[in-house]
């Protein structure tokens, strides 16, 4: 394959008219892959949307040697791995080269002009360089298959670990109802997904894998049918997918009617109640029927209008709330469990205190058998 430097790639840039931050070329064989495998390989990349063939590079042979790509964001060197393992051909890999200007600073904001000399040049977008003699002599250098089998695999490792540290698999859910041994029902099983899927900090396309990996029977078959009838199908349409299958079927005004009849039970606390009330005004939120920054107010103005009037903790709020800014659900939760607790323990306390009443003295057997005698004397 025919020798390419980051100096080429920098000037195949320039000559090509692309923005050189928003773009990245790709090294390997390229025999029996054609240009769409090759954009979905490189849309698995982390910050990279939209991307787009702009060039190829031939070698001496007409063999292609490079392919350069763009897309519309800026990309960050530090998050795209050096080599992509290549789904469609098993063993491969293509190499991942960062265009560079021989005389320019490698900053990520830095601006490159062709004819600004500077001496020295840092190495924040691209790592594992130091200066351009040291990728001379480098490239020129050559690495033993062994050595380099070895960083492939660390580099491997790596990459997984960045993905799937301190990962959790979901319980299972496959939709049969009743629910069996082990699995959860769906209501639940979604809570949790939606809530690790958002705080997962991987590409989209693994945060897909680790959700259909959880799911079994016909919640799967709803995948499979989802995939076949749209391939660039995303993680919300799997989800919208699975709800209309599994979940239940209302819109905003169902929601609303039901957040507007949702009152406190007898027996209830209020701790319990807030958590219902909650759980329906996060449904609304999913639905667009409200605003995350109206959620707090809406959550106490639910509460002061569905709480018994014979709650002391709710008589409390009434009087304190509406004075103050709208509290978030930590900060309301917390100030009703110490409520709550304050009020048993003074219940407990009552309970403990016994209130003896005087009584008269009875008079003993035998005193009662002396008066019978006498009596009868």
């Amino acid at each position: 394959m025919e020798f390419i430097k980051r100096e080429d790639i920098y000037s195949w840039c320039r000559n090509k008219g692309v923005d050189i931050q928003k773009s990245v070329s790709i090294l390997g064989n390229f025999m029996e892959i054609i240009d769409e495998d090759i954009v979905n390989e490189v849309k698995k990349l982390y910050g990279i949307k939209q991307p787009y063939i702009v060039d190829k590079w031939r070698g001496v042979n007409e063999e292609i040697c490079a392919i350069l790509i763009s897309n519309d964001n800026q990309l960050d060197a530090s998050v795209i791995p050096a080599n992509i393992l290549i789904e469609k051909a098993p063993g491969k890999k293509w190499k991942v080269m960062w265009p560079m200007d021989k005389y320019a600073d490698r900053g990520e904001k830095a601006i490159i002009k062709e004819d600004s000399k500077i001496e020295s040049a840092s190495a924040v977008c691209y790592p594992n360089h130091s200066n351009t003699s040291e990728e001379d002599s480098l490239d020129n250098d050559k690495v033993d298959p062994q050595v380099e089998n070895v960083m492939d695999k660390v580099v491997s490792h790596f990459e997984r670990w960045h993905y799937e540290g301190g990962y959790r698999r979901l319980r299972i859910f496959s939709g049969v109802t009743p629910v069996p041994t082990g699995e959860e029902s769906y209501e639940v099983w979604r809570e949790a997904a939606v809530q690790h899927s958002e705080e997962w900090r991987c590409p989209e396309h693994i945060k897909i894998q680790r959700i259909v990996e959880s799911l079994r029977g016909p919640a799967m078959g709803i995948i499979h049918a989802t995939r076949r009838s749209y391939t660039q199908a995303t993680l919300k349409d799997y989800f919208e997918a699975l709800d209309y299958s599994f979940g239940t079927l209302e819109d905003v005004g169902d929601i609303l009617s039901r957040l507007n009849h949702t009152y406190q039970e007898p027996n209830e606390t209020l701790t319990n109640y807030i958590y219902r009330l909650d759980k329906i005004l996060y449904k609304l939120l999913d639905k667009g029927g409200i605003n995350p920054q109206e959620i707090d107010e809406r959550r106490l103005k639910h509460i002061l209008r569905g709480a018994l009037t014979t709650n002391p903790v709710a008589q409390r709020l009434r009087c304190r709330m509406p004075r103050e800014p709208a509290p978030t659900l930590r900060e309301l939760i917390k100030e009703v469990k110490l409520e709550e607790v304050q009020i048993a323990n003074r219940e407990k306390n009552l309970k403990r205190v016994k209130i003896i009443a005087p009584t008269a003295e009875v008079p003993s057997v035998n005193e009662q058998l002396l008066k019978l005698i006498e009596e009868q004397n």
